[in-house]
């Protein structure tokens, strides 16, 4: 009889304090994470937004300077460069690195013996230093004619070739560092979607007399449109914020053919003093990135069912 007197509101309000206590236990799991974002995302982009309106150099005080560092990036010659380099590097890298990694993941996916030491072999440079597998890389792309690779360009009676000391090379050269580094990853994820898809479908295709190449095209391919929406979406992210091959291999040059644009923030804010301008580029570039990410989620339905 109480129970029906209960206003609506006050039931409500009952409904929801029972869950809370059901629940109650696994909040401190979730403060523990909400902690460690505010401390490690939100505190820092909330400074990053209040810098980016201020002159500073981290050795004086702030001076209030309003829009002018958003303004200034109109006349900045150098991140015109950045943004072209960029893109380009993501033109060069993501294709590839997609291409690669999945012919690698059609490779290992067959049921053949030993095969899982050629995962392990494939998926060992993701788990090596990015610096490291630069200064291998470097021995190997030496400018000079008794490097391994220009020593087999001249058994081909090709010249020596200048690599990361090319204008026109230097960023290629770049991408195919983050080609190798990262293709095993991306080789899992595509075994993984490869290894999701329901041998019936193949068995179907099989029987209406598909084979080869066309069972690749009319099963694999489009079953893997989930995979392959994550990989290049991801990708391309990772791409626009190239960062430690760059630091690594070219600084930038030569002359600023390997400048991106999160070297570029780096530069200004940590070599020329300029912290101010380099948040304001810092949320010119989240922003990029951001309607990038979400044009191609929309182009290519991801999250969507593939049924």
């Amino acid at each position: 009889m109480a129970e029906m007197m209960e206003s609506p509101a006050t039931h409500l309000a009952s409904k929801v304090w029972k869950q809370f206590l059901r629940s109650a236990r696994w909040y401190p799991f979730l403060l523990a994470n909400v902690v460690v974002f505010a401390i490690w995302n939100l505190v820092p982009w909330v400074s990053m937004i209040e810098v980016s309106f201020s002159k500073w150099d981290m050795l004086t005080p702030r001076e209030w300077v309003g829009i002018d560092n958003f303004a200034g990036m109109a006349q900045d010659g150098l991140l015109r460069i950045a943004l072209c380099n960029t893109f380009l590097y993501a033109l060069m890298y993501v294709p590839t690195v997609m291409l690669v990694s999945f012919l690698v993941a059609l490779f290992v996916n067959r049921p053949v013996p030993g095969m899982k030491a050629f995962r392990a072999l494939y998926f060992l440079p993701n788990v090596t230093s990015v610096v490291v597998l630069s200064i291998v890389y470097w021995r190997l792309l030496a400018p000079r004619a008794d490097s391994p690779l220009n020593y087999l360009l001249g058994l081909v009676g090709i010249a020596p070739q200048r690599y990361f000391l090319s204008t026109s090379q230097a960023l290629p050269s770049v991408a195919g560092v983050a080609v190798w580094s990262s293709f095993g990853y991306l080789m899992v994820l595509w075994l993984a979607g490869l290894q999701g898809i329901p041998q019936e479908l193949y068995d179907a295709a099989l029987v209406d007399g598909a084979s080869g190449l066309k069972l690749h095209l009319h099963v694999t391919l489009p079953m893997l449109r989930p995979t392959a929406a994550f990989i290049l979406i991801t990708s391309t992210i990772s791409a626009l914020q190239i960062f430690e091959s760059i630091f690594v291999l070219t600084g930038g040059g030569p002359v600023n053919a390997t400048l991106t644009v999160v070297y570029h923030i780096y530069r200004q804010a940590f070599i020329f003093g300029r912290l101010g301008y380099a948040s304001a580029v810092s949320i010119l570039f989240f922003a990029i990135i951001l309607a990038i990410a979400l044009i191609q989620g929309k182009h290519l339905r991801f999250g969507e069912g593939i049924y």
